[in-house]
């Protein structure tokens, strides 16, 4: 069992937000103006690729729900959030779990309303480092939503704004994300701008 996964974290599904929902691939991934993609990020994208079988499978809730720890695992060999020969934590276990002393050893960088911190992401993964982004969900109701997490991709930062979503004048890392069913709209490097509508409250963080 992995360090993170010994604590006794309530495990929840997640579900997506009004405020997390990202462009689907055809808008950022084959987007104009998209940089050229670096060696390290084709690197990373090919072996990211067999993930994808999720959007062909969309009652596969489970598979398609552990997708950060299964990115983790094909890119770093890192099962810090495995919990089984095949079996991984949910989001909202990653996200509070991040915060959590004794957390296996991320470090977090900052919050995405920090430009100094969004670009710090971006360095650390072109220099091979992995790289996470969470949220806690919001509280309605006097109930806490599930949150979202999104892996840091090699490759270019970029100011990007569609459809409502806009960070404004930031520049945010290159990403990848999958949203449970909305299989449609899983990406491989589009902006961290495309994941949550407003940066608020996302924390970043790495694996020295």
């Amino acid at each position: 069992m992995s360090a993170l996964a010994r604590f006794a974290f309530p495990v929840l599904l997640l579900a997506m937000t009004d405020s997390a929902l990202a462009a689907s691939a055809l808008d950022c991934e084959t987007r104009t103006g998209k940089p050229n993609p670096t060696p390290a990020e084709a690197a990373a994208i090919s072996k990211l690729s067999p993930l994808r079988a999720c959007k062909a499978a969309i009652d596969d809730r489970t598979a398609c729900n552990v997708f950060l720890g299964r990115a983790l695992d094909l890119l770093f060999n890192n099962s810090d959030f495995k919990t089984g020969n095949d079996s991984y934590m949910l989001a909202n276990d990653i996200v509070n779990g991040l915060e959590m002393p004794g957390n296996a050893g991320w470090k977090k960088i900052g919050t995405a309303t920090q430009q100094d911190a969004l670009n710090k992401a971006q360095a650390l993964a072109n220099e091979g480092k992995a790289v996470v982004v969470a949220r806690k969900g919001p509280i309605i109701d006097g109930t806490r939503r599930p949150g979202h997490v999104a892996l840091i991709l090699p490759g270019t930062a970029q100011n990007y704004a569609f459809d409502g979503f806009s960070w404004n004048t930031l520049v945010a890392p290159n990403s990848a994300s999958f949203f449970l069913d909305k299989p449609e709209r899983m990406f491989f490097g589009c902006p961290l701008s495309a994941v949550w509508k407003k940066p608020d409250d996302v924390g970043l963080y790495y694996k020295p």
